[in-house]
């Protein structure tokens, strides 16, 4: 009995030094964030940018006298959270990327609505970003009155992320030859102006047989084609999201010079020449950013939030210009052809011209998207949860993002004050500062299509983007012929493309997602008619079927 003691003492404390030791010293078990129940946790669902971690730590600075934590989900995809809902779990708040994945959310009724938490807080949609408004709220019934969902967490437009150091190389190589130098980006520079600036960043390796530079990352984050769509003076959709509107000029045009930037300059990669370079390493490491962050292409098309991982990692001068704008081709070729427009842009004259402000705004457009968060109406603590939103619309938050370079801030204010002075801590990035100004004064609301068909609106939309870089699509006439003068890898020469390409792919993608979305509003029509009628009928229909039966075995009795 002795020796049987004995034992289990030393096995118990074998067991209490094996546990201390991975608590104490290895720390193999997480740690408590409730401390024994001291703090209400609050599980948030967003991405894993390390820019979270710093965002995490001041809110349980600034809320610790309410006794909250924050903690991290890294992860915030659209079916987890719609299955969590669904069985009634799930993070206390997560983050939604898009104003199409915010009517999901909202029509599946999983976000709690937050007008008296609003109300409350002094808070109101006109604090907000306009162009934002559709991805926070639903129209109410009366005038100006709304049903409100979340509040914005970042806000994004794309701009221009160009590689300096890799143009300046360029630079002295073309000089050293004597070749013509492009210029570089301004604030209203052109498409066209963009070709040529890419096509001297592409280079290919010395037996010509891969790329070792693209010039351009192509449609890249952010809105891509849809900035094209903009720009050109259309929209992919209505307003309302009823009518698909990509079968118009503006859209023919922007899949044209989508497909022309990888198979008629080939200043932008393919699929496949994408996964033939090598990117950076961790997040978002084999993108068009960690590609563009291993210095594998010249230039990308991305929100301001790319500069997280860009100061970590980069080792070249990065410098930020707005979008290129639309001009049409014809007028650009018209200024190319005079001795002083071709030589000096600030000359360009006309309606597109640079003489005036209007006319040199014009064709600038960047679809405004971003993060908005919401709370989970399962959540058991939707006081605190609402707290991390009160936190999101606070001047300490959004001067933690706006410094961190994770975009803009919720309160285009707070994103105005940081950006109209220098900040000491990047004085590099005083260059990016009128870039980024001017980008804001120049979005257009996010649109989704109706009927609950956003999602495979989208999906096609992704489609055509690939399908364009990958030359899928064919000509609408394929005698068709369209010569570029001024594009080519000289001065002097001349590209040809086929001008109905994007025609074709315009009006092909424009019928499939018609179809989508017609059978989407049938669908939605049907589920939310009035089926009393029908239920009544079918239990008519039942009633009649029951006495018939019983007529039918009361006369099979009486033959009996």
């Amino acid at each position: 009995m002795r020796d049987l003691l004995l034992t289990l003492v030393i096995l118990a404390l074998i067991l209490a030094g094996w546990f201390a030791l991975n608590y104490g010293v290895l720390q193999v078990y997480p740690l408590d964030p409730s401390e024994g129940g001291k703090y209400t946790v609050i599980r948030w669902a967003t991405d894993p940018n390390p820019a979270r971690t710093e965002q995490i730590a001041l809110f349980n600075r600034l809320y610790e006298d309410q006794k909250v934590r924050l903690v991290l989900d890294p992860s915030a995809d659209v079916q987890k959270i719609l299955t969590q809902a669904a069985a009634g779990t799930g993070p206390d708040v997560f983050d939604i990327y898009s104003y199409s994945s915010f009517a999901l959310y909202v029509s599946k009724g999983v976000l709690l609505p937050i007008d008296e938490q609003m109300r409350q807080a002094n808070l109101s949609l006109d604090d907000f970003w306009p162009q934002r408004r559709n991805a926070l709220a639903l129209p109410g019934e009366g005038p100006g009155q709304y049903r409100i969902y979340c509040v914005p967490n970042n806000v994004t437009a794309s701009v221009t992320f160009f590689n300096r150091s890799l143009y300046d190389a360029m630079v002295r190589e073309r000089r050293a030859q004597g070749v013509e130098v492009p210029p570089l980006p301004w604030n209203h520079w052109t498409w066209w102006d963009y070709v040529r600036l890419c096509q001297a960043l592409t280079r290919k390796s010395a037996d010509g047989r891969r790329y070792e530079t693209f010039g351009s990352g192509g449609p890249g984050f952010g809105g891509g084609l849809n900035d094209f769509i903009y720009q050109a003076g259309g929209s992919l959709l209505s307003e309302d999201g009823t009518q698909v509107l990509l079968d118009s000029a503006a859209g023919s045009a922007a899949c044209q010079y989508l497909y022309d930037l990888a198979n008629t300059f080939h200043v932008a990669p393919s699929a496949e020449d994408q996964s033939a370079q090598t990117g950076g390493g961790g997040w978002g490491g084999q993108s068009v950013l960690g590609l563009f962050t291993a210095s594998k292409l010249g230039s990308i098309f991305i929100g301001r939030w790319g500069l997280i991982k860009v100061r970590r990692e980069a080792r070249f001068t990065v410098e930020i210009y707005p979008l290129p704008r639309y001009v049409p081709y014809e007028e650009w070729e018209r200024w190319m052809g005079d001795s002083h427009m071709g030589q000096d842009h600030a000359w360009r004259d006309g309606p597109w011209g640079e003489q005036t402000a209007a006319a040199r705004d014009r064709g600038k457009a960047a679809e405004l998207g971003g993060r908005v968060t919401g709370i989970n109406k399962n959540t058991r603590y939707p006081q605190e949860a609402f707290y991390f939103l009160e936190y999101l619309s606070s001047p300490d938050y959004n001067n933690l993002l706006t410094k961190d370079a994770d975009a803009f801030g919720s309160r285009r204010e707070f994103s105005l004050q940081y950006f109209s002075v220098p900040d000491p801590a990047f004085p590099v990035e005083d260059q990016h500062r009128p870039a980024l100004l001017d980008a804001m004064d120049h979005t257009r609301a996010e649109r989704a299509a109706a009927h609950g068909a956003a999602f495979e609106i989208t999906r096609l939309q992704n489609t055509l983007t690939t399908n364009l870089v990958n030359a899928a699509f064919k000509p609408k006439d394929p005698g068709a012929n369209y010569t570029y003068n001024y594009l080519g890898r000289t001065p002097d020469q001349a590209l040809q493309t086929n001008p109905t390409i994007g025609q074709a792919a315009a009006a092909e993608m424009a019928d499939r997602m018609r179809r989508e979305l017609e059978e989407a509003r049938k669908r939605q029509a049907l589920s939310d008619r009035d089926h009393t009628p029908d239920l009544l009928g079918i239990a008519l229909l039942v009633a009649g079927m029951v006495l018939v039966a019983r007529r039918f075995i009361r006369r099979q009795e009486a033959a009996a």
